[in-house]
């Protein structure tokens, strides 16, 4: 599938703000499952150029405001081809070491009740069944319910209130392999939904687990299956926060507002546009 985004963010200040910088995570990357054919990022209208490459293997630059502005926006945007890989990820940029995700955080903190969906997902084949088993049981536990709960909202919390949205699920994923002692760790990217508008989309989170002699497998517990080809991957994290594609310090006099407009769309495939182009 090729699939076109437009991402924009727009910050807007109420008084000019002074020393704003954006760390950005926004440049995809080539793998087994995605071939970037472009992309392009901006803030300001001005191309954001220099990019390296993070411990994550994830593409990562920081933008500051050249003196006060009363308003940010970063639009990134281009076209990417997928393909089905059954979740596999072989990144073409090398290798993170697994335990790093082993690693705790307040939003993926294990309470008893993960580690009893933990123990009921476990499988006697291995840990990829037991792993496929949980992405389905976390699906079937936690109703996708929009509104439901806040960016703070952990892992614990969201399973004890059954519902949630794609952060919490994958929240509750990764806190839950982990309980398993399998490293887990946070996706961000996007999905091309066919029952959405294409001026209607949002980003999307799923997780990634590690298993040995495979890599790392992608489970979206929204979906209750591995990344298809409507999956495009950003970037990575220990969780929500930390794989936040934007953040930012600043100094503002007043209120800051934030706002998204995601756009998503499918293209026909290179042959069939040339094709149609002849014509």
């Amino acid at each position: 599938m090729r699939i076109t985004i437009r991402h924009e963010t727009l910050y807007r200040y109420e008084e000019e703000a002074s020393g704003v910088v954006m760390r950005l995570r926004l440049q995809p990357a080539s793998s087994n499952a995605q071939t970037v054919e472009d992309w392009v990022v901006t803030a300001n209208d001005v191309p954001i150029e220099r990019w390296i490459t993070n411990g994550y293997g994830d593409a990562e630059a920081v933008w500051r405001a050249p003196g006060r502005v009363d308003r940010v926006e970063i639009v990134s945007q281009g076209t990417v081809r997928t393909v089905d890989c059954a979740g596999v990820l072989k990144p073409a940029h090398g290798a993170v070491r697994p335990q790093l995700f082993m690693r705790a955080t307040p939003l993926t903190e294990i309470d008893d009740a993960i580690a009893g969906l933990a123990q009921r997902a476990r499988s006697e084949q291995g840990p990829l069944s037991s792993l496929h088993a949980l992405c389905k049981l976390v699906h079937a536990e936690i109703e996708y319910r929009t509104g439901s709960t806040t960016m703070e909202t952990t892992a614990a919390q969201a399973l004890a209130q059954k519902s949630g949205v794609c952060q919490d699920q994958a929240h509750v994923f990764i806190a839950a392999a982990r309980s398993l002692m399998i490293p887990a760790r946070y996706v961000v990217g996007y999905l091309r939904d066919d029952e959405r508008p294409d001026s209607e989309h949002d980003p999307h989170a799923w997780a990634e687990a590690w298993v040995e002699g495979l890599g790392w497998i992608g489970f979206d517990s929204t979906l209750g299956l591995c990344p298809v080809d409507g999956h495009v991957r950003l970037c990575c994290g220990l969780d929500a926060a930390d794989a936040a594609p934007i953040r930012g310090v600043m100094i503002a006099g007043g209120e800051t507002t934030l706002s998204h407009d995601v756009q998503i769309a499918s293209l026909p495939p290179e042959d069939t546009a040339q094709s149609q182009t002849q014509q």
